[in-house]
Order: structure tokens, then sequence, then C-alpha cells
């Protein structure tokens, strides 16, 4: 029990010199960094974010607009596909509930 002993007291001993030579400013200096660096790596992560998004908001936003024209130059077949999916969903329900 005495190795233990003298290990405990050695690393004591060990742990209280680094303790009186670590320079508290440089710990807070090196924080401040890392607060800094954190903080433009999450500004530039929610600029490229945003950027994406709306180029992703865009290519939705026309693909609907196609969509919708092409429901409007086509209309006659898009209501029968209207009323083909209308009576197949009714059919599941009706099938489901069954």
């Amino acid at each position: 029990m005495t190795s233990w002993s003298n290990w405990g007291k050695t690393a004591e001993s060990k742990a209280s010199r680094y303790l009186k030579e670590l320079d508290t400013q440089d710990v807070y200096d090196q924080l401040d960094a890392l607060r800094d660096y954190l903080g433009d790596l999450t500004s530039s992560f929610s600029k490229i974010a945003n950027r994406r998004m709306g180029h992703a908001r865009g290519r939705a936003l026309d693909t609907a607009q196609e969509a919708e024209e092409l429901m409007k130059d086509n209309l006659a077949a898009s209501l029968v596909v209207a009323l083909g999916v209308g009576v197949l969903v009714g059919y599941l329900i009706r099938r489901g509930t069954e």
C-alpha cells in the first residue's frame, strides 16, 4: 500500500507544481481565441446554409411554376389524373376501414 501512497503524493506534488506554473492569462487568451474561432466557424456555416437554402427554395419555386404551367396547358389531362388519384385514394381509404 505504500507504493500507492507514494504515487498519490507524487501525483499531487506534480499537479501543484503544474498549477503554480500555469499562467491564467494565457488560458484566458486561448479561450478567447477559441471563442472567436468558433464564432467565425458558425458564421461561415450559417452563411453557406442560407445561401444553399435560398438556392434550393428558388429551384423548388421554379419547379412548382413549371408544374402549374403544365397543368394549365393540359387542363383536361390534369383533371382526369386528379380524378383518378381521388378515386384511388378513396378506394384505399374505404378498403382500409373495412
